[in-house]
């Protein structure tokens, strides 16, 4: 009894309608036993996500390309989702992705309606789906309003609401609060589902969760032991000094209110130059915050200020720089030529000083430039996010969940490039101990209400 995948090689059909020449894989084999738990590890781009949708068998039916090799499930092969969505499930990277209905109640039924169960057992089972996941008072919302955190607890209740004899999880420890990480990983350690879980990077909850550790570099699957990828996952980062020659923003008393949720700011301030780590639970107003501090909302009452004077929308635009938690609501453009060129149009640059600064945009983070932006790696669209803000210069900088599917080591590198010049950062993070490691001190906010530390 086991999820196997035996000689898997793939290559994704090139944008021309052909097929790459690099194969992303090559003879790659890999097995989840039943009642077991399997961890891949590897590096933004190394393929974790597609290895998730060819065992799932998204891929290549969603994704086109060039498949060969088996799937296997229970010694029996299949190719396509539906055909064993009764035992099968997976939570995808960007669970937005696969939303397909308005509210709640009716994602979770979708499943449900499709494997034929009766009204009654699909009303018990999304019941305790929700309360699983603790979000039943979100039954009848749109999922399109929920938060990151929010959304990926969505997903898993997607996932576990069939009560599958395999699960796949896709970076799904990213975005969860503290207390939703240890829930999951509950899940993983009672062996209630056979999982196979993919992560940029090895975090505090895996520890003595798995029966098998890969890394996956080059293709392949190399199998290592935890001390191993706990040295892998390693990062040192010391964070700058504030400068209150750089500046500072501050907040007072501000307030905002969206349906029933109200959020409190009495007192915030970050200085240039300084790094402060913003922790707080799934929903509990982090991001809302942010967007009040960038001008994406508006507050009911309270002041933004720079340097001791309330600004209006149109600075505060200018001043802060906000790297979303989803890298899709900040990416349009085809190419990351086209997304970095655009950028540089701004600033008034000579053609060639916009080519040169655009190679040098290119090599710091780590871009390709004639890489489909949409197509890339989550953690490379995160780059780019990076790579755009970096270009504007701006003195102050909010990073929203930006390890979510980078390694460790990539974060505190954006982190020293984007303060490199002064700027002062604010990054939010579910990760205690990242959070700890880059920043001079922290704030939390827990049910909408700010406290600084």
């Amino acid at each position: 009894m086991s999820l196997r995948l035996e000689g898997i090689s793939f290559s994704y059909e090139s944008q021309s309608g052909g097929v790459d020449t690099a194969p992303l894989f090559s003879n790659l084999d890999l097995e989840v036993p039943g009642g077991g738990a399997v961890l891949v590890l590897g590096e933004a781009g190394s393929g974790k996500t597609t290895l998730s949708s060819i065992a799932s068998a998204i891929t290549p039916m969603y994704n086109p390309g060039s498949l060969g090799g088996h799937i296997l499930l229970d010694g029996e092969p299949f190719s396509a989702a539906h055909e064993v969505m009764d035992r099968l499930s997976l939570v995808p990277q960007d669970p937005t992705d696969y939303f397909l209905t308005t509210s709640l109640e009716d994602e979770l039924a979708t499943p449900l309606e499709s494997l034929c169960w009766t009204p009654e057992v699909m009303e018990e089972a999304i019941c305790q789906a929700l309360a699983d996941w603790g979000l039943e008072r979100y039954r009848q919302s749109q999922c399109a309003l929920l938060s990151g955190g929010e959304k990926k607890r969505l997903a898993l209740a997607l996932a576990y609401i069939t009560k599958p004899r395999y699960i796949i999880l896709d970076e799904s420890f990213d975005e969860l609060d503290a207390h939703w990480r240890s829930v999951l990983g509950g899940r993983i350690a009672r062996r209630q589902s056979a999982s196979l879980v993919t992560s940029s990077r090895f975090i505090e909850d895996f520890k003595g969760l798995f029966d098998h550790i890969y890394l996956l570099e080059e293709g392949r699957l190399v199998e290592i032991d935890e001390e191993r990828a706990i040295q892998l996952s390693h990062f040192s980062f010391t964070p700058p000094h504030a400068s209150s020659s750089k500046g500072a923003i501050s907040v007072n008393d501000l307030t905002f209110s969206r349906d029933a949720f109200h959020l409190c700011a009495e007192r915030f301030h970050l200085e240039g130059g300084e790094i402060v780590a913003l922790t707080g639970a799934n929903g509990s107003g982090k991001s809302t915050f942010s967007r009040l501090l960038c001008a994406l909302e508006k507050p009911d009452s309270g002041s933004v200020q720079i340097d001791g004077k309330t600004q209006d929308a149109r600075a505060l635009q200018r001043s802060v720089g906000y790297v979303f938690q989803n890298p899709d609501l900040q990416i349009f453009l085809p190419t990351v030529r086209d997304e970095l060129m655009t950028t540089l149009s701004f600033l008034r640059l000579g053609r060639n000083e916009r080519e040169a600064r655009l190679e040098e945009l290119a090599d710091l983070f780590g871009l390709v430039l004639s890489d489909s932006a949409l197509l890339m790696s989550q953690g490379a669209r995160k780059r780019l996010q990076c790579a755009i803000y970096y270009s504007l210069e701006r003195p102050f900088y909010i990073l929203d969940e930006i390890e979510a599917a980078l390694p460790y080591a990539e974060s505190a590198r954006m982190l020293s490039l984007l303060s490199s010049n002064g700027a002062g950062i604010l990054v939010i993070s579910h990760d205690r101990a990242f959070a700890s490691a880059v920043s001079n001190r922290s704030c939390h906010m827990e049910e909408g209400r700010l406290y600084e530390d």
